[in-house]
């Protein structure tokens, strides 16, 4: 059984496909990644927002005596 495998495996000279080089001209971003950052700079103004309402709800209170 397992010489059988090793057989098969010694047998297969490339099991990957060959590397192709990548042209600059026809590598674009995509409208996929347009997407991801647009959701991505939505998500951070909301948060930002939600960030200012919330530290402008609390109440701090200094106190200058701390002594322990």
């Amino acid at each position: 059984m397992t010489s059988g495998i090793i057989s098969l495996l010694v047998s297969v000279t490339s099991p990957a496909p060959t590397p192709m080089e990548l042209n600059a001209e026809n590598v674009n971003p995509g409208p996929l990644s347009g997407i991801f950052f647009t959701a991505l700079a939505v998500s951070l103004l909301i948060l930002v927002f939600s960030m200012n309402r919330h530290i402008k709800r609390v109440n701090f209170n200094e106190d200058n005596d701390n002594s322990k």
